[in-house]
């Protein structure tokens, strides 16, 4: 085992930077029981056709004859399962029922054979029960500490997320070109992810509009490929995917940096059978115009070996951290708010970060002992909100409240939760918070809502429903139209602890209703509403002396 250890470490002792993962559909078979995408299109093809065993060959019969009997690609039989899916929907009444908890996607035109497929893939995700990958999984996940960089993935399932918790994840080739990554502890799922079931690539339309962003995508990707080792498991060494994503990087590259590349990509191999000797060797792919690339192929029987090499190589902090760091210098810059330091901690088992300060300096200083104890970071407004519901935020509150509340109220348009950490600054501080957070604070409920809300409210008065409880018994998992009457409750219909328990319930529910259109405000406008009634009713924006009592409004 040595020898073979010993042989695979070979091939990462001249990279000096951590590496990245690209997994494949293999991982999720082997640790998820997951399917193959052709038996994920299987399964879905027997809700449309349970009595025909052959309806899959049917499907791919079809679109072999359209194409000249020619390749028969999976997008397309997915396009043709998905025309069957939405006939289906709209003329079958016990199919719609089923789909009636997923009201508020199919509202927003979400089509139901993804919604099918992200379901299928979400209640069939089941860790392995055997005890060999159990532990492979173990290994792989501990890698996450000190040994992984990122993770860039075509799966649909949650697997990466749960290896690599407190990565920042980021669903779906559009979010990923327009956001501000930082390429440490990140995740990257470019065909979508089964929480948010209209990310999810699969039909033909969803690979042609991929390809035509691909060249956008690998200039994305290419500090990262160039930057980083990249491990490609789970994959075969002919997937279409990986073809298509390496030909875009390559397109990019002159002939030099095309061969300082190659050390980079490392491909695995698996083979079930156990007679198979680990082996090291070079591959290449080619491509039009005579560009090939060129890549180290490990084949192996055992992933515990490759592992155990990745666990030996780490990163000095955690890779977190480092990405919270990068992030926050990143966001002085970017709004222009000064600071005398940074403080960037994150709590783990493994380490003393409690104890470890990292400081950063930008600006012109009167000495070496300028920076005071009062050092900060700059959370995401996001983590605010979590922290209301969870209080899992961790915040230096002096820090956040002094420094950080008043430039993200600013680029927030002053609609972040804020009432918590001025009654905790209060109480802890003896003092009040700055005017520009003061300035933000609301005195009624009422002013939390828009007044075309209030004209809704008014409007439906004799139709509404008037408590937390009849509108989820209205409204079973449908969170869209339970948002949308929750909002519009009087002080005193809403249940401050009621509202709090729905809200994270959604939010366990539906991770990503902080990412939905047309949902994400007013669900943040219920967060800012509980922090109100919990933390700021009795809380005034008194510059002078003590917090004063706040009335009611009436009805």
């Amino acid at each position: 085992m040595k020898d073979i250890e010993q042989e695979i470490s070979a091939v990462f002792d001249h990279l000096k930077e951590l590496p990245y993962l690209f997994i494949g559909s293999g991982m999720s078979m082997r640790y998820y029981n997951l399917p193959t995408w052709e038996n994920l299109l299987r399964a879905l093809v027997r809700r449309v056709q349970p009595d025909n065993p052959l309806a899959y060959e049917a499907y791919r019969a079809s679109v072999q004859v359209e194409r000249a009997m020619g390749p028969v690609p999976l997008p397309a039989i997915a396009s043709k399962i998905e025309a069957d899916y939405i006939s289906l929907w709209s003329s079958n009444t016990q199919f719609a029922r089923e789909l009636e908890p997923f009201s508020s996607l199919l509202k927003a035109g979400v089509s139901p054979f993804k919604i099918a497929a992200a379901n299928y893939v979400v209640e069939n995700s089941k860790r392995t029960n055997d005890q060999k990958m159990a532990d492979e999984f173990s290994c792989l996940k501990l890698l996450g500490k000190r040994s992984i960089a990122g993770v860039i993935t075509t799966n649909y399932d949650q697997m990466a997320e749960d290896l690599f918790g407190g990565f920042q994840v980021f669903i779906g080739q559009e979010t990923l070109l327009f956001s501000a990554t930082q390429g440490i502890a990140e995740i990257y799922k470019i065909h979508g992810c089964c929480q948010h079931p209209a990310s999810i690539v699969i039909n033909q339309f969803d690979y042609d509009s991929f390809d035509e962003k691909k060249a956008y995508l690998a200039a994305k990707l290419l500090t990262i490929f160039v930057e980083h080792p990249i491990i490609f498991l789970g994959y075969s060494i002919s997937d279409s995917n990986i073809e298509s994503i390496l030909k875009a990087i390559t397109g990019c590259l002159s002939p030099e940096n095309l061969n300082k590349l190659q050390k980079r990509l490392i491909f695995i191999e698996y083979s079930p059978d156990p007679n198979v000797r680990t082996e090291v060797r070079g591959h290449s792919l080619s491509f039009e115009a005579g560009r090939t690339v060129e890549m180290t192929k490990i084949v192996l029987n055992d992933y515990m070996p490759l592992y155990r090499v990745l666990a030996n190589k780490k990163y000095a902090y955690n890779p977190k951290l480092l990405r919270q760091l990068k992030r926050d210098i990143y966001q002085l810059v970017a709004t222009n708010q000064p600071s005398s330091a940074f403080r960037v901690a994150d709590i783990e088992d493994d380490a003393a970060l409690d104890h470890l300060d990292v400081v950063v300096g930008v600006g012109v200083g009167n000495g070496a002992g300028q920076a005071n104890n009062r050092s900060h970071h700059i959370p995401d407004a996001m983590q605010l909100f979590r922290d209301i519901l969870f209080d899992d935020g961790n915040f230096d509150l002096q820090s956040l409240v002094e420094s950080a509340l008043t430039p993200l109220l600013k680029s927030h348009a002053n609609s972040l939760p804020i009432y918590k950490y001025i009654s905790g600054y209060r109480s802890n501080l003896g003092k009040e918070p700055p005017l520009g957070v003061l300035d933000c604070c609301k005195t009624k409920y009422d002013e939390f809502l828009s007044p075309t809300l209030l004209k809704y409210r008014k409007r439906d008065e004799g139709v509404r429903l008037k408590s937390l409880d009849a509108i989820e018994s209205a409204y079973p998992n449908d969170d869209r139209h339970c948002v949308e009457a929750l909002r519009l409750l009087t002080e005193q219909e809403m249940d401050a602890q009621k509202l709090k328990s729905y809200l994270i319930k959604a939010l366990e529910r539906v991770p990503t209703i902080f990412e939905i259109p047309g949902l994400a405000t007013d669900f943040k406008r219920l967060i800012r509403i509980y922090d109100w009634l919990t933390y700021g009713k009795k809380e005034g924006p008194s510059r002078d002396g003590p917090s004063k009592t706040v009335d009611a409004p009436t009805a």
